[in-house]
């Protein structure tokens, strides 16, 4: 598809750690290019200190092998992008095969974004967050934009949400462009003179039968 970064979501634990393992094994074997794969709550040091189940252990190696990581940084253009990934108190109650332990998201997140500002020399910090994104009051992405102002933009994915508008925190912009791939969410964003971002267009862009389907993809099934 051509994606850049992804994170993990709970289906990708529908066939247990065996199957996770196997499929990022293929993709890496494969020698395909393959979007950066970013989540930054897995609690690796809990459960080496209990002890790595066979799940775990085979989880923990396919990570490894493909180069999972806590974040990757992005040069588009002359615009360094900080994605940071994280996986979600909902979207884990969705997965009840999960063998891995999680910190808390909020927190996770926090310490990402300082370890980025120490470490990293970027002008946009973006999340791709696998939470849930419901009413205020439950809603994980606004609750996470809330607590880390220092994140520009919130790619929010799990509960299958269209927002025709983005939701706006101070200066954090929380997007989603819905379900099963039946749109197709398209924003442009401008630096302003602080150094933070205003969204200047946003669109959802229904994938109809309209749309010209792409010869190379349909050419591959």
């Amino acid at each position: 598809m051509g994606c850049d970064v992804t994170t993990l979501g709970n289906h990708e634990f529908d066939y247990r750690s065996k199957g996770l393992a196997n499929m990022l094994n293929s993709a890496t074997e494969s020698g395909d290019d393959l979007p950066a794969l970013v989540v930054c709550n897995v609690d690796w040091e809990s459960m080496e200190a209990a002890g790595l189940s066979e799940g775990q252990q085979l989880i923990r190696d396919a990570f490894d092998e493909y180069g999972v990581s806590d974040y990757v940084v992005l040069e588009k253009g002359d615009t360094d992008i900080a994605v940071v990934g994280v996986f979600g108190k909902d979207a884990l109650a969705c997965a009840p095969t999960c063998e891995l332990l999680f910190k808390d998201p909020i927190e996770a997140v926090k310490e990402t974004v300082e370890e980025i500002r120490e470490n990293e020399d970027v002008d946009m910090i973006v999340c791709v967050p696998q939470r849930n994104l419901e009413d205020e009051s439950k809603s994980e992405d606004e609750n996470l934009a809330k607590a880390v102002p220092d994140l520009d933009l919130d790619l929010s994915g799990h509960t299958h949400t269209t927002l025709e508008e983005p939701i706006v925190h101070g200066d954090t912009y929380v997007v989603s462009c819905g379900e099963y791939g039946k749109n197709l969410g398209e924003l442009s964003m401008t630096q302003k003179a602080d150094g933070r971002w205003e969204m200047t267009s946003y669109e959802i862009v229904p994938v109809t039968t309209d749309i010209d389907q792409d010869a190379e993809t349909q050419n591959a099934y």
